[in-house]
């Protein structure tokens, strides 16, 4: 969904997080890092829902990170530093899954 033009873009994250010390280590590192100034990014929301409406998982929660644009978002995921260093370190703390969205043009 583009059309050639920036448009803001969140990157999204569910998460179950089962071993909260590694959890603790990799948000850690990925604050010292500085990939998200870097690469323009900041953090919308963190954490359990307020209140979990309908079919929400027990335990899971979220993160929304809004970028300057898709590509901003990609080079942030993409970026070696988190790939290789910062990434690894939630291997085995948890379940998650990630998605980069578009905003809607306006």
């Amino acid at each position: 969904m583009t059309d050639g033009r920036d448009r803001l873009a969140y990157l999204l994250v569910t998460a179950t997080v089962s071993d909260r010390a590694r959890m603790a280590a990799y948000t850690q590192a990925l604050a010292t890092s500085g990939l998200y100034a870097k690469y323009g990014g900041r953090y919308l929301f963190v954490g359990p829902p307020a209140l979990p409406v309908e079919a929400w998982p027990a335990g899971q929660s979220a993160v929304l990170a809004q970028f300057p644009s898709r590509a901003a978002a990609e080079a942030f995921w993409n970026d070696d530093v988190y790939q290789r260093q910062v990434k690894p370190l939630r291997d085995g703390a948890g379940d998650f899954s990630v998605a980069i969205f578009e905003a809607i043009a306006g």
